[in-house]
């Protein structure tokens, strides 16, 4: 899929992280700029990218990300507002996807959806665009969050005032996890590095527009439907049913919304096979609670 923004006024960068694939041979047969690094992660991948560009505006696409055609046009026409430092698009999933991959992706385009204003507090950097002045003002990406860094920098933007612009007509198409496992591993890592990012900015806890106060409730109803057997043995395990059962309440109108728009009818398992994400975070959580404070010991 070729955008159709005039490749003369693109500069295109690829980073290679430490690939030890066909990258660099792949890469080398196109007429574009190649920057290699050591394997550090993400976020130092990024900035390398970031140091290496020239133009005020800086677009990231992720290795596992595509962009629509006019999504470029669309995302830089959101900059004519002096304002807005970060724009992104909508993230659509990839077609011929796994059952758990567009589960995923699903799930994150009904919080898209649900969004009544394009102005938002965290866009992914996915497939995304930020103006080089923002990140002169509030610093890169921070390297040592090997996760979550793209929501820390959203939140330094917009505690500095930038406005931050989810443009629901720009399409990008994400190739989410496919298996099981790389779901649940990757929502094991998401929840160890909100620890992190809660202990740097304690307000994240408060909730945020793409991530509301109300996810709480599915984590509370996956912890006592995973410790009321425990606490209570046989006699009370009727409770964690019961527990269970709100659970699959809790993810039905969000079922509903998935199954109109997508007609994917894989989806009626949603309000079930979700909930392994919050059994993840539970995971993740514990955790990364856990690493924080066998570092404060050790730091004492």
């Amino acid at each position: 899929m070729m955008m159709e923004y005039p490749r003369k006024k693109l500069e295109v960068i690829v980073v290679d992280d430490g690939s030890t694939d066909k990258t660099i041979e792949i890469v080398n047969g196109y007429s574009v700029k190649l920057v290699r690094s050591e394997h550090k992660g993400y976020p130092s991948a990024m900035n390398t990218g970031i140091r290496a560009s020239r133009g005020e505006l800086i677009v990231n696409i992720d290795s596992d990300t595509y962009a629509g055609e006019d999504w470029l046009t669309k995302i830089i026409k959101e900059f004519k507002d002096p304002k807005v430092g970060i724009a992104s698009g909508y993230i659509a999933t990839a077609l011929n996807s796994s059952f758990w991959a567009k589960m995923r992706g699903y799930e994150s385009g009904d919080r898209y959806d649900e969004m009544p204003s394009k102005y938002v507090d965290f866009v992914t950097s996915s497939c995304t665009a930020y103006r080089r002045r923002l990140l002169t003002e509030v610093g890169l990406f921070d390297e040592e969050l090997l996760w979550n860094c793209d929501e820390d920098l959203a939140h330094r933007a917009a505690k500095a005032g930038w406005k931050i612009v989810l443009q629901k007509n720009a399409v990008c198409y994400h190739e989410w996890e496919p298996s099981f496992k790389g779901y649940f591993k990757k929502q094991i890592v998401n929840g160890k590095f909100f620890v992190k990012n809660l202990l740097k900015y304690p307000e994240l806890f408060r909730g945020k527009k793409m991530h509301p106060l109300s996810l709480y409730i599915p984590m509370i109803l996956t912890l006592l439907t995973m410790l009321i057997p425990l606490l209570f043995l046989v006699n009370y395990a009727w409770l964690s049913g019961l527990s269970f059962l709100g659970l699959v309440l809790y993810h039905l109108p969000k079922t509903i919304r998935i199954l109109r728009k997508h007609h994917d009818w894989t989806m009626v398992f949603f309000p079930i096979a979700v909930n392994a994400r919050y059994v993840a975070w539970l995971v993740g959580l514990t955790s990364g609670i856990l690493g924080e404070a066998k570092g404060s010991l050790g730091a004492v």
